[in-house]
């Protein structure tokens, strides 16, 4: 250890290392030169026997300092800064290769991070890898179950070391008391027992135990994150005890969870946590579902005991709960879900549902763009080895070995990738910034992609594998010379000698196969969403706003109605607005109810009631969305205030239960199915096309429209509102806030969306698929442009005195650019030819994600090999001119 440190020290005193060297070496030719001179000799002679004798001066220093110091640590330093010494002398080539490698770079880095956070990345809490996610599947909605469903898994101590719940984010008012401006946070219930089973601890306080959750409406308890107490609460140590007004509910702050903890969820940090009795309403009921399950598994209860155990427990309680009606078509759809137990080590996502597999697409894709940016970069260096043959020959001459001029070459490479991971980095923060406009609003609040020390791990990682993939083989082809031969030729690469060209051919070759393939699945994606985007959602999609407004707690429904209708008023004298109506839940906002009909007289529902959706809607609903009634009407202010039961129906309805009926309007259905007769009337007014509101890849349910009054069941829930106009819908939102604020600053506006920005966002998988895919195919294919027109270019120059000779035997300069431009051709058709059988597999693999085409689209394929030979085509063109116009004098003047 001492030596060591002794060397260290030694290298930050070098400067006077080395005088005392060059004064102790200078001190003993003095002494032995003074004895020659005692001796007899001149003081030359004296000298020079002296400096005879003592040996080469320079091989003892080195010898010395090789001792003293590290020599590796100085040799590396020496060869970086020959390195930055050598870029820096050839800017044109440095911003060309950092370039190309920062796009690699980025896009991948961009990708991983999202990869990272979806798929990867474990929670912050103890012994994450035992968490288990009870993921309810079938009937209606997915991954979330009932309360009592969690208290009956709770019992079974003996598949589950412990089991908790927790429900999703909802984003909610506080009243922080000092703004007059509504502010919301995001609030998650969760069981008693949450904290103790993730193994989080405080920061301040206490956190929730299992006497916190056990009386409905009786502990009003709130736990905050750590860094909601930090920026909300301005990290007060005073905030234990203190009464917080959360969604107008008054809650007693009891402790700080952990620095880091955010909740279990992947797309939201929860701000602050609350007890799940504390959530109003009816949580006992088994058909509302609103926890999510988790456990925590028991090393010696295997899996697969587990996932049987599971299923048993949910088809015991179905039986319990839905058992009187299992015969019924309602009791077949619920008697149908069953529990997955899928690993929750990191976290829980609705969003990995639809994201995971194209992510993983996307990182095969990035990554082949990486491969084309590390040959494009290798070509470069083959090219810059060709223009060093003197240089590397004359350093052989000096002694070097070819280790250390590979080793140097090595470094230059990692400069060129370090350099290229930097700005790459910036190019992936500002991709993350793009990727995250795709996702729909409410998916992916304060989704946190930010770079952390795993992705700038990762960048750092693959920017030395990439320094190794395109620095080793022009290193080991640049220093594979005969020195003597490469002195004599002056350093030349002659037009016999064309190893390092088919090399440099084969990168060119590599990189159009790989561009085929992202061009191709940019061309399939591209198809796919135009096919999306063609289909009719049912409604015009433009100019129109949607909105929806959050009124304080205490207004009662009566209250709500009156400003509903004053905002209304206000807004239908805004000149250019042209229809204003509202829908539960409205056009794209999840979906509809489901209710059991009887429709006299058909046979789908003679012996029993069948599921329909059900959607209700105010006055107008259906002009202000852009329909108009195929049959009968549509509902008006007086339907509101009748006692009369009617309805509107969508084509599909008829077509399921009115088959064959010309005129449905008048026809009666019934809402009730506890009798076979039917309950009270209702009778059909109208019908209307088709609305998709499950999204454009899903078929059109039968639907029934029934009119939106106060006094119904559902009055308490808010409706989304519609206002269509002449003009841009976009330039509504500001007047429409405006009006909002103006009524009453108590009322919130929120959600406010475009309804084709609805109907977008329904298909923001396809939307980010196709084009990210693009932007990787264009960028795949100006790379493989740089990589023709750069052979193409060298082989110019390489065989400049044999194009000369030709022109001066009389060769037509066409005849000269056919000859250029055939060798560029042949490139491309090999690579081609590679590419399309990879392009193949690579569809089979993303055939899931494809819409309304085959993985063997001829349109995609056929476009992708155009593409391909009109960008290499126009990239080998320009060298095969310039071939052409070669002047024999010139090129032969140094033959």
């Amino acid at each position: 250890m001492r030596t060591l440190w002794k060397r260290l020290a030694a290298l930050f005193s070098k400067p006077q290392r080395e005088r005392e060297l060059a004064e102790e070496v200078e001190a003993h030719l003095d002494m032995r030169t003074d004895e020659l001179r005692q001796q007899g000799f001149d003081a030359d002679a004296a000298r020079a026997t002296a400096r005879r004798e003592f040996g080469g001066l320079e091989q003892m220093k080195e010898a010395y300092r090789d001792r003293r110091g590290l020599p590796w640590i100085e040799i590396l330093v020496k060869d970086v800064r020959y390195s930055v010494r050598g870029l820096r002398r050839n800017p044109v080539f440095t911003l060309a290769a950092v370039f190309s490698l920062a796009l690699g770079i980025g896009a991948n880095t961009a990708i991983f991070s999202f990869v990272d956070r979806l798929l990867l990345r474990m929670l912050p809490v103890d012994r994450p890898e035992q968490l288990l996610s009870l993921y309810r599947t079938g009937g209606w909605g997915q991954g979330y179950a009932s309360y009592p469903l969690y208290l009956e898994f709770r019992k079974h101590t003996d598949l589950f070391a412990a089991v908790f719940a927790r429900s999703g984010e909802d984003k909610v008012r506080f009243d922080a008391g000092h703004s007059n401006s509504v502010e919301y946070v995001l609030r998650e219930y969760v069981t008693g027992n949450y904290f103790d089973v993730l193994g989080v601890r405080p920061a301040m306080g206490r956190l929730f135990r299992d006497e916190d959750n056990r009386v409905p409406q009786g502990h009003p308890l709130v736990v905050l994150s750590y860094d909601f107490w930090r920026s909300r609460m301005a990290a007060d140590p005073a905030i234990l005890g203190r009464v917080l007004t959360i969604d107008e509910q008054p809650l007693t702050v009891i402790g700080v969870a952990a620095q880091g903890f955010h909740g279990v969820a992947v797309e939201n940090r929860a701000d602050l946590w609350v007890p799940a009795m504390m959530i109003p309403g009816q949580i006992m009921q088994p058909g509302m579902h609103w926890v999510w399950i988790m456990a925590r598994s028991r090393p010696d209860v295997p899996r697969s005991r587990v996932q049987a155990a599971a299923n048993t427990i949910m088809q015991r309680y179905l039986m319990s709960v839905y058992g009187g009606q299992r015969d019924s078509a309602f009791g077949k759809w619920a008697m149908a879900q069953k529990i997955e137990v899928r690993d929750a080590g990191v976290g829980i996502s609705l969003l990995r549902e639809t994201f995971g597999k194209p992510l993983t697409i996307l990182m095969g894709a990035v990554g082949l763009v990486l491969l084309i940016a590390c040959a494009n970069v290798a070509s470069l260096l083959l090219g810059r080895g060709a223009a060093r043959r003197r240089e590397i020959a004359l350093r052989f001459s000096l002694g070097a070995t070819r280790s250390r001029l590979v080793r140097q070459w090595l470094i230059e490479s990692l400069l060129l990738a370090l350099l290229g991971s930097a700005l790459g980095l910036a190019f992936a923060i500002w991709g993350q910034r793009y990727m995250l406009l795709f996702l729909p609003p409410g998916s992916g609040e304060r989704f946190d992609v930010a770079p952390d020390a795993t992705v700038l791990g990762f960048t750092l990682g693959i920017s030395i594998l990439s320094a190794v993939l395109f620095g080793l083989a022009p290193a080991l082809r640049a220093t594979s010379l005969d020195p003597a031969a490469a002195l004599k030729d002056g350093g030349a690469q002659q037009p016999g000698r064309g190893a390092r060209a088919g090399f440099r051919k084969a990168l060119v070759v590599l990189q159009v196969a790989l561009s085929v393939v992202l061009v191709a699945m940019a061309g399939l994606f591209a198809h796919s969403l135009a096919g999306l985007r063609s289909i009719n959602p049912g409604f015009v999609a433009q100019n129109v706003v949607t909105f929806s407004l959050d009124y304080p707690r205490a207004w009662k429904s009566a209250d709500k109605q009156k400003h509903r209708e004053r905002l209304l008023a206000s807004l239908s004298e805004v000149p250019g607005i042209a229809s204003i109506s509202y829908g539960l839940p409205g056009p794209y906002r999840g979906g509809s109810w489901s209710a059991g009909i009887r429709v006299p007289g058909s046979e789908r529902t003679a012996k029993e009631a069948n599921e329909v959706a059900e959607q209700a809607v105010g006055p107008a609903y259906f002009a202000t969305i852009g329909m108009r009634p195929l049959r009968g009407r549509e509902f008006d202010r007086n339907d509101l205030r009748s006692t009369r039961k009617i309805a509107v129906v969508n084509e599909a309805f008829v077509r399921e239960y009115l088959p064959g009926v010309h005129d449905p309007v008048g026809r009666i259905l019934s809402f009730d199915d506890s009798k076979p007769e039917g309950g009270e009337p209702t009778y059909i007014v109208g019908v209307v096309h088709d609305i998709l509101h499950d999204g454009l890849k899903a078929p059109a349910k039968s639907t029934v429209y029934i009119p939106f009054r106060e006094a119904d069941v559902r009055a308490s829930w808010d409706p989304t509102l519609l206002v269509s106009s002449h003009f841009p819908a976009a330039s509504l939102l500001p007047i429409i806030r405006r009006q909002v604020d103006r009524l009453d600053p108590q009322v919130a506006l929120t959600e406010p969306r475009t309804l084709r920005e609805r109907v977008d966002d329904s298909i923001f998988v396809d939307r980010m698929i196709a084009t990210l895919s693009g932007f990787f195919g264009a960028l795949a294919l100006l790379l493989a442009a740089i990589g023709i027109y750069g052979v193409m270019a060298y082989a110019v120059t390489r065989r400049t005195a044999e194009i000369g000779l030709r022109i001066a035997l009389g060769a037509a300069p066409a005849r000269i650019e056919w000859m250029m431009l055939r060798d560029g051709l042949l490139l491309i058709a090999a690579g081609v030819a590679i590419g399309l059988p990879l392009s193949f597999g690579m569809a089979r693999l993303s055939e899931t994600l494809l819409y309304g085409i085959k993985p063997n689209d001829p349109l995609a394929f056929v476009v992708t090999v155009a593409v391909l030979l009109g960008t290499g085509i126009l990239a080998a063109f320009l060298p095969a001119r310039r071939a052409a116009s070669v002047e024999p004098v010139e090129a032969l003047r140094h033959e």
